[in-house]
C-alpha cells in the first residue's frame, strides 16, 4: 500500500488539488466576488446573493479532471506493461537458468555415456587380445595334437593294412569254402525240389487228390442256387484260395461257357461251401486249387 501510494503521489496530489479548488469555488465563491457578513442572532438573515459560475469553469475544471484521470490510467497501464515486461524478463531469466541446468546435466550425462563406452571399449579390447592369444594357444596345442594324432594314424594305418591282408586271405579262404558249401547245399535243396515236385504231380495224379476235388465239387454243387440263365451243359474252371483251416479266402472263375449271373452264382456258391472237405491225405493239401464246376443238367 505505501509502495502505491508514493508510486502514484503526484497524481494524487493533483486529483486533490482539483477537487479542493472546485470545492472551494462552490462553498467560498469564485475570486474576486464580495463575501456576505455573517447577520446577528435574533436578525433576520438577508438573502444571499447567488454566485454566477460559468459553464467554462466547469468545463475547465472538468478537463482537469479527465486529464488527471487519463494520466493515471496511462501510468497504470504503464506501470502493468512494466511489471509484466519484469516478469517476461525473470520468466525468460528463469528459463534460461532452467535450459542451462539442463544442458549441463546432459553434458555431465553425455561425458559419463563417452566415459562409460571408453571404458567397455577398453574391456572389450583387452578381451579381444585374451580371446586371441588364447586361440593361438589353442592353434598350437592344436597342431602339437594334430602332428601326433597323424602318426597315430599313421602306426594304425599300417597295423591296420596288415590285419587288412590277413582278413582278405582269411576271407578269401571262408569265401571258397562259403561257396563249396553253398553249392552243395544248392544241389541239394535243388534235388529236394524236384523230389517234391515229382511227389506233388504223383498227388496230383492220384486217385486221392482226384477224389478231394470231386468232394469239393460236390458241396460247392449243394451250395448253388442255378439262376434261371444258367443252361444246360455249363462247364466253369473255379480256382480257389484256401487256408489251412479250410476256409475259402477267394474264389474266381478261370473260364466258364456260362454268362455272368451264372458265374457270379457260382462264386456264391464257393464262399457258401466254406469250409471245403479236407483231403484224405493232408499231404494233398494246397493253399491254390483249381477244380471243374460242373453240375448235373
Amino acid at each position: 500500500m505505501l509502495g502505491f501510494l508514493r508510486e502514484h503521489a503526484p497524481a494524487l496530489a493533483l486529483a486533490g488539488l482539483m477537487h479542493a479548488a472546485l470545492i472551494a469555488a462552490l462553498v467560498l465563491g469564485l475570486p474576486g466576488l464580495p463575501t456576505m457578513p455573517v447577520p446577528a442572532p435574533g436578525v433576520e438573515r438577508p438573502p444571499v446573493p447567488a454566485v454566477a459560475v460559468s459553464e467554462a469553469d466547469l468545463r475547465a475544471v472538468e478537463d482537469q479532471r479527465a486529464a488527471a484521470q487519463a494520466a493515471e490510467q496511462r501510468r497504470q497501464r504503464e506501470a502493468e506493461e512494466a511489471r509484466r515486461l519484469e516478469q517476461l524478463r525473470l520468466q525468460r531469466e528463469r528459463e534460461a537458468a532452467e535450459q542451462r541446468v539442463r544442458e549441463a546435466a546432459e553434458q555431465r550425462a553425455a561425458e559419463a555415456r563417452q566415459a562409460e563406452e571408453a571404458r567397455r571399449a577398453e574391456a572389450a579390447r583387452k578381451a579381444e587380445e585374451a580371446r586371441k592369444a588364447e586361440e593361438a594357444r589353442q592353434a598350437e596345442e592344436a597342431r602339437k595334437a594334430e602332428e601326433a594324432r597323424k602318426a597315430e594314424e599313421a602306426r594304425k594305418a599300417e597295423e591296420a593294412r596288415q590285419a587288412e591282408e590277413a582278413r582278405k586271405a582269411a576271407e578269401e579262404a571262408a569265401r571258397r569254402e562259403a561257396e563249396r558249401r553253398a553249392q552243395e547245399e544248392m544241389q541239394r535243396q535243388l534235388a529236394a525240389q524236384v523230389e517234391a515236385e515229382q511227389r506233388r504231380l504223383r498227388l496230383l495224379q492220384s486217385a486221392e487228390y482226384g477224389a478231394w476235388l470231386g468232394a469239393i465239387q460236390d458241396q460247392v454243387t449243394r451250395n448253388w442256387n442255378r439262376p434261371p440263365s444258367a443252361r444246360p451243359g455249363l462247364e466253369c474252371e473255379v480256382r480257389v484260395s484256401l487256408i489251412p483251416g479250410m476256409e475259402v479266402v477267394s474264389a474266381e472263375i478261370l473260364r466258364c461257357n456260362g454268362d455272368d449271373a451264372t458265374r457270379r452264382s457260382i462264386v456264391a456258391a464257393v464262399e457258401r461251401a466254406s469250409p471245403l472237405p479236407r483231403p484224405s491225405d493232408p499231404a494233398l493239401f494246397e493253399r491254390s486249387i483249381v477244380f471243374v464246376f460242373k453240375p448235373e443238367d
